[in-house]
């Protein structure tokens, strides 16, 4: 009688486990995805490599995709001023803004950013908020 008690209580106890490991490797790998998009890696890169400049907004794109659901992943298009070696050119990045940030990269507008000259990666150079 004792060992049938054992048993109601182990399966359920199993079951338990198992949702939550799955529910974590769930959030762990949204959290992977996260990063993935908004190029967190390689914005922290170029911005402990990077040289500090200013980019002209050209144009700004809601891509229609959130992280956290507070952040805006926006593509923009800038013209990034000469720097060192690296003359100005044009490039487009994705970064994730906050809605209270979003006019502050309206096209026209003046951003700081960092430049990596190796690669002419660029990072916004600005704390997210």
């Amino acid at each position: 009688m004792a060992s049938s008690n054992f048993w109601f209580l182990l399966i359920p106890l199993a079951a338990l486990v198992v949702v939550v490991a799955g529910g974590l490797g769930i959030l762990k790998l949204q959290k992977a995805a996260n990063a993935k998009a908004a190029g967190t890696d390689r914005a922290a890169h170029v911005l402990r490599v990077g040289l500090p400049t200013t980019g002209k907004v050209l144009d700004s794109t809601d891509t229609r995709t959130r992280i956290d659901r507070i952040y805006i992943l926006t593509r923009l298009r800038l013209h990034v001023d000469a720097v060192g070696e690296v003359p100005d050119f044009e490039t487009e990045l994705t970064v994730p803004l906050s809605p209270v940030k979003m006019p502050q990269f309206a096209p026209g507008r003046m951003v700081r950013i960092k430049v990596d000259p190796a690669t002419r990666d660029i990072a916004i150079d600005e704390p997210r908020q």
